[in-house]
């Protein structure tokens, strides 16, 4: 039934997409302008098939992130691993740890959830970063830019090349300043190929509030992988395409469901996959949803439709890969800052008491016509 809904829906529709042009208008303006343009910004992917890869690095071979370029640092763009920063002997002490725990399942901290789940029902927002290039970052001015923009947390992808778990633990550290202020400390999370109880422990050594574990990725292993989350103390969040994840996910113990698709689908497909999948998400539970970022403006059109689907949290991914142009981190918290605009809010609100049907697939479902 495209095209029916109360008054309330239709103004609603047309404030996202209002939004979404002027955003849109404001990326064109920078990226016609080589000197202050957003470096790494690029149409998006085109029409593709499916909705899931049983491999991460499936993904990296693909236009599946929209701007990612092919840096130096990396073998062919897909990920090299886990890198030994951290401190082994602390690392060994943490599986040991897990070890020793058995079968017992730890209670694992609930900072982030309680950080993205608010009891008053405001929307939440996370940022992923992903670096292009392999070359110094200023990630300790891109981490204060995202605190002060309201990010809930920060995505660090570990797996991009041999800088990645340093840029984690510099966002980590410049996190850690904020400590006793407001706004206080963005959480930081782990997104790496987690797939050994090691990778785990890495992640906790190096300081993350919680740790990205892909239910695909991880196979067999990944009710394992979240009871080492919760033993270590760190927050397990479950990346997951179908229901059979979700349960899998909510039965080892994650509170923190993020339905991420890693397809090269074009985004209004992928964006009616996860406001169907959204029902399976128990309500005891974080449900958070993942919007490409650095489309340019049709993000904020799909953020608002996850919002409205009742997604607690929406992660914009790979919407920073460069923090070496502060017009990267403008646009991103100028893209914060409409989501989190009370009036936005209101219009939010007022769709979802005006009809049952909170969803309805915009125009030009399936084509990519629809995207910048």
């Amino acid at each position: 039934q495209a095209g029916a809904g109360t008054p309330a829906m239709l103004s609603s529709r047309r404030l996202w997409v209002v939004l979404a042009a002027t955003a849109s208008l404001l990326c064109a303006s920078a990226a016609s302008n080589p000197r202050r343009g957003i470096p790494g910004f690029v149409s998006a992917a085109g029409t593709g098939l499916g909705l899931r890869s049983s491999e991460r690095s499936a993904a990296c071979a693909t236009a599946w992130r929209p701007g990612a370029s092919r840096g130096t640092g990396r073998s062919g763009g897909c990920a090299v691993g886990l890198q030994m920063v951290v401190d082994q002997a602390k690392v060994d002490t943490l599986v040991k740890k897990v070890q020793e725990a058995g079968a017992a399942r730890g209670k694992g901290s609930s900072k982030l959830a309680k950080a993205l789940k608010k009891a008053s029902g405001a929307p939440t927002f996370g940022i992923e970063f992903v670096r292009s290039e392999a070359e110094p970052h200023k990630v300790e001015q891109a981490s204060l830019a995202l605190r002060r923009g309201k990010a809930s947390m920060i995505l660090v992808d570990t797996t991009v090349d041999e800088h990645g778990v340093e840029d984690l633990e510099k966002f980590v550290k410049e996190q850690s300043t904020a400590k006793g202020n407001f706004p206080g400390p963005a959480s930081v999370v782990w997104r790496g190929n987690i797939k050994t109880v090691e990778d785990v422990a890495r992640a906790s050594a190096a300081g993350a509030d919680a740790v990205a574990i892909s239910m695909t990725v991880a196979g067999e292993a990944a009710g394992e992988l979240i009871k080492a989350a919760l033993v270590l103390g760190i927050e397990p969040l479950a990346e997951v395409q179908d229901k059979d994840e979700v349960t899998l996910a909510v039965e080892s113990g994650a509170k923190l469901i993020n339905v991420r698709f890693e397809s090269t689908a074009v985004e209004s497909f992928k964006a009616f996959a996860s406001v169907s999948l959204r029902k399976e998400i128990p309500d005891d539970c974080v449900a958070i949803a993942t919007v490409a970022g650095r489309q340019g403006g049709p993000e904020i059109q799909f953020a608002g439709q996850m919002l409205t689907a009742k997604y607690n949290t929406v992660v914009f991914s790979n919407m920073l890969n460069d923090c070496t142009n502060e017009m990267n981190e403008r646009y991103v918290c100028y893209v914060l800052s409409l989501m989190l605009s009370k009036k936005s809010q209101k219009l939010k609100i007022n769709e979802a008491k005006g009809s049952k049907e909170v969803y309805t697939a915009p125009a030009g479902w399936g084509d990519s016509s629809t995207h910048v």
